[in-house]
């Protein structure tokens, strides 16, 4: 699996979480046909932090649902960058010649605008990339749409909210949401949701995409207000 992904191999590795390395970064490849945790990316994570190490790609074949909030709580926590792809069926194949590509969990990007109004400060969420998974997608029309992805990934997403004021380990609170429906396909790349905080200080925000594929997406944003 190392030698598809052209990662090397570790022979006397830190950790049995830890596989092999590819550049600065571990990798670990998560067991076969199985679905990779929230329990585990936090072992893998730790592991990697004790190992002097910045960043893992983890390997696997599925993820737990709603995994990539998780990761991005044990992220803050640790200060280990944890990047999630998915192994392709068709490395199983027999007599394959080409290397299936690895796509990544999907690439989110967002930053806070604020602007002042009296002596409030408002705050908004702007989306500023996003490039969804394509890995289900049958190959024939993989090309055409990884092309259109590149181009304009914001039409990939069906629903996207804001909680403006996140904390690791809480439930995501809805404070702002846009989505897209069957009369109205538009959908805002900013939010409209006009937040300000009590008082001056560093907040978290965490921003939730759910794409046209039904596969759910989140980050962190820090605002200093």
């Amino acid at each position: 699996m190392l030698s598809f992904f052209k990662a090397e191999i570790i022979t006397q590795a830190p950790s049995p979480l830890i596989h092999g390395r590819k550049g600065t970064s571990f990798v670990h490849v998560d067991g076969i046909d199985s679905i990779f945790t929230r329990e585990e990316a936090a072992e893998v994570a730790k592991s990697v932090k004790a190992a002097g190490g910045k960043q893992v790609h983890c390997l696997a074949w599925d993820f737990e649902m709603e995994l990539r909030q998780a990761v991005t709580a044990i992220e803050a926590e640790l200060g280990v960058k944890i990047r999630l792809h998915r192994i392709p069926r068709e490395i199983m194949e027999r007599n394959r010649t080409e290397v299936p590509p690895f796509f990544e969990i999907a690439l989110l990007e967002a930053e806070p605008v604020i602007r002042k109004t009296g002596t409030r400060k408002i705050v908004e969420i702007k989306l500023g990339n996003f490039l969804p998974s394509l890995t289900e997608v049958p190959s024939k029309e993989l090309e055409a749409l990884q092309e259109r992805a590149m181009e304009s990934g914001f039409d990939f997403i069906d629903f996207w909210a804001v909680d403006f004021d996140w904390h690791p380990n809480m439930p995501f609170n809805h404070h702002w949401q846009d989505f897209r429906s069957r009369k109205d396909r538009c959908l805002k790349t900013v939010s409209d949701a006009e937040f300000s905080y009590d008082k001056p200080g560093k907040y978290t925000a965490c921003v939730k995409v759910v794409d046209v594929f039904g596969c759910d997406t989140s980050i962190t944003v820090e605002v200093e207000v």
